[in-house]
Parts: C-alpha cells; structure tokens; sequence
C-alpha cells in the first residue's frame, strides 16, 4: 500500500480521550512510541481492550507494532481527522522551516 501521508505533510487530529474516544481499524492515530519516546503516526490493524497494533502504510519501512509490539491506549495523543492538500501553502511552509535567515544589505 502507499503511504498516505508523507513526511512534511500538515495534519489535523482530535486529542484522544481515554474511555470517551472510540478506535476502530483502519482510523490513523498519534501516539508516543513505546520505547523511543516520540511521536509517532501509524494505521490502526486491531483493537484490543486496553492496547491497539498499529501498522504503517508503507510495511516493508514502517517501525510499527510488528517491530515494538501493542501501544497502550494511554500512549494515545489523538486520531487523524484530516490533513493540509494545498500543494502551495504546504510547500511555502516546508521552504520557510529550511531557510536560513539572510542579512539585507
């Protein structure tokens, strides 16, 4: 399958909410990673009562459950809701988080 987001891609997320947020297969998630301790986005496979298993879009190259096991759900930060698609302002911002500040003269 091919990776639905890429790297520089801006996306828009609603906070989870433990007991409150429902998860189901297929949503994508933000979480903390088990044991690197950062964030990471991957596409939920299973839903276990207090757990999930998280696969990335690209399996082959994915850090995902198959290498570091189910996410508790209170590594959770929040489900995907919908992602930035305007090719300029998304590229506007890419280039002004790489540019060096200049000097005028």
């Amino acid at each position: 399958m091919l990776p639905y987001l890429k790297e520089g891609d801006i996306v828009f997320f609603k906070n989870y909410k433990k007991n409150k947020s429902i998860l189901k297969n297929r949503q994508i998630v933000i979480f903390i990673h088990p044991l690197k301790n950062k964030k990471l986005i991957k596409r939920i496979n299973s839903v276990h009562q207090n757990n999930i298993e998280v696969l990335g879009d690209n399996v082959k190259f994915s850090d995902d459950s198959n290498k570091f096991g189910l996410i508790n759900n209170e590594n959770i930060i929040g489900i995907f809701s919908s992602k930035l698609i305007i090719p300029k302002l998304k590229n506007f911002l890419i280039q002004k988080n790489r540019s060096t500040s200049l000097n005028p003269k």
